[in-house]
């Protein structure tokens, strides 16, 4: 029997569920700790016809990034958004990075503003599902058919718009062990600047519900708290203070817990984890990228995308809490 439903997801830590969008340094400028969007539309219409529309031009055709000292009056008076950095400490960060570093991937938009789209969330949760289903003996031997089915019963709409309030700018790094089992770690490639839902944002929409799927959702956070508990285990053993009081708050949440959109990395997105792991490594051995990985003595996968908050490793992107309440 199906029931009709209104879900929420609350955001436990930074969420980016982004549309592949990025705002490029020429269209934004950093200024009051905040990453202000200029409205070019506005400018080319305020500068048509002046003689500083040539100039204008000219420095979008050459820079990488506008000057602030010929541009800075623009991002004060035609910014169509102003979001805020995640902490003051960001700015020196910003300006010290590289022109290619600092194009700001953006959170999934639709005509009435910000939107948590279902396939997010949907996709999470089969992927948990499907974790918690299959035995370590059906991996190994490919026999998990019908895994299509899973939530076949479970029916959501795009979540409701969250306030623009709700967003920040964050700073993410990937870190990895310097030695295995040390505590020392390298941080790997370049940094990245991600526009994120902040913790306590809530999305909600409508949806229904087989009476039948709510144990199935029980053990698709149990599947996901397996992916939690390894990164609190990746915290505690590189001694990141910060980022293990953030995760075992996580991990005191009741509900449903997911993994979702960017940042999540392999174990997020995989159900070869712990015992699986072994009974899916001849599979993975043949991919070049987790071949190589597989043949060193480190973990797999050794590394874990980390958001700074305060200047310090402080959360990892992505956890959220599912909930609903029946409406019949």
């Amino acid at each position: 029997m199906s029931i009709p439903i209104r879900w929420r997801v609350t955001v436990l830590t930074p969420t980016l569920v982004g549309d592949g969008k990025r705002l490029a340094p020429i269209d934004y400028m950093v200024w009051k700790d905040q990453v202000n969007v200029l409205d070019q539309s506005l400018i080319f219409r305020r500068l048509a016809g002046t003689p500083r529309m040539d100039g204008y031009l000219a420095e979008l055709s050459r820079a990488k990034r506008l000057d602030f000292k010929s541009w800075g009056g623009y991002a004060q008076s035609y910014a169509v958004r102003r979001i805020p950095l995640e902490s003051a400490g960001l700015v020196a960060l910003w300006e010290s990075a590289k022109d290619e570093e600092i194009f700001i991937p953006t959170f999934h938009a639709g005509p009435q503003g910000k939107i948590l789209p279902a396939t997010a969330i949907k996709g999470a949760l089969k992927t948990a599902l499907l974790g918690a289903q299959v035995t370590v003996d059906q991996l190994a031997s490919s026999r998990h058919q019908g895994s299509g089915k899973l939530l076949h019963g479970l029916r959501l709409g795009d979540g409701s718009p969250a306030g623009e309030e709700q967003y920040k700018v964050y700073y993410s790094r990937v870190a990895a062990p310097v030695k295995p089992g040390g505590a020392e770690v390298r941080w790997k490639s370049a940094p990245t600047f991600v526009e994120c839902a902040a913790p306590g944002t809530v999305f909600s929409g409508r949806g229904s519900l087989d009476e039948d799927l709510a144990n199935d959702l029980a053990a698709a956070s149990g599947h996901s708290r397996q992916t939690l508990d390894r990164q609190r285990q990746f915290a505690a053993t590189h001694r990141m203070s910060k980022l293990a009081q953030t995760l075992d708050a996580v991990a005191a949440s009741d509900g449903c817990l997911l993994s979702i959109g960017w940042g999540g990395g392999f174990v997020s997105k995989s159900i070869a984890t712990g015992p699986r792991l072994v009974a899916a490594r001849a599979v993975l051995e043949t991919v070049p990228g987790y071949r190589q990985a597989l043949a060193t003595a480190f973990a797999f996968p050794k590394s874990q995308r980390i958001l700074h908050l305060g200047g310090e490793p402080g959360t990892v992107p992505g956890w959220v809490r599912l909930d609903y309440d029946r409406l019949g």
